[in-house]
C-alpha cells in the first residue's frame, strides 16, 4: 500500500475501520511497481490493484495512491457483487466509482481505478498480465505450429 496511506492506519485510522493493514507501506508499491522489496501474500482468487489520484484542491497533482492484494483480503466488508462479477472472469482494468466498489461509506464523485487478474502473484505489473504467456503458448500451438508443418509438407512434396 502506498506510503502516504499509513497515517490513516495509525493511532485507529479511518481506514482501520474499513481495510485490513497491509504488510508494507512503501511507494514501491506503486506504478511501476519494484517488488524487490515487497513483502507479497499468496492469494487463491483475484487479485487487484487499485489506484486513486490524489487531488488537492481540485487539481490532480499527477501522483496516485496504491492497494495491491487479494480481493478477500483488502477491505474488511468485502466489495459489491455487481462491481466484482465485471472484475473476477478475465484480467481487465477499468476506472469504477468508489461507491460501486466498496461496501463502505463513499462519496460518490470518488473513482478509482481497478485492475484485476486471476493468478497468483499477477498483480505486480501495471497492467495485469498474468495469463500472456500462457495465451501465447496456446496460440503458437494450435495456430503456428500447424502451419509451419503444413508447409514444410507441401515443400517436401513439391
Amino acid at each position: 500500500m502506498s506510503a502516504q496511506y499509513e497515517d490513516a492506519f495509525r493511532n485507529n485510522g479511518v481506514l482501520s475501520e474499513h481495510f485490513y493493514e497491509p504488510r508494507n507501506f512503501t511507494d514501491e508499491c506503486d506504478d511501476p511497481i519494484n517488488d524487490r522489496y515487497m513483502g507479497t501474500v499468496s492469494c487463491r482468487n483475484i487479485c487487484l490493484t487499485i489506484t486513486q489520484d490524489i487531488i488537492s484542491l481540485g487539481i490532480r497533482t499527477g501522483k496516485k495512491l496504491t492497494i495491491r492484494g487479494c480481493s478477500t483480503k483488502l477491505t474488511k466488508l468485502g466489495f459489491r457483487n455487481r462491481t466484482m462479477n465485471l472484475l473476477d472472469r478475465f484480467d481487465s482494468c477499468r476506472y469504477v466509482k468508489a461507491s460501486d466498489l466498496f461496501l463502505y461509506p463513499v462519496d460518490d464523485s470518488v473513482t478509482v481505478y481497478v485492475c484485476s487478474c486471476l493468478g497468483d502473484r499477477c498483480n505486480s505489473s501495471k497492467r495485469s498480465n498474468c495469463h500472456t504467456s500462457i495465451y501465447s503458448t496456446v496460440f503458437l500451438i494450435t495456430v503456428i505450429l500447424p502451419f509451419i508443418l503444413c508447409s514444410k509438407f507441401l515443400q517436401s512434396n513439391c
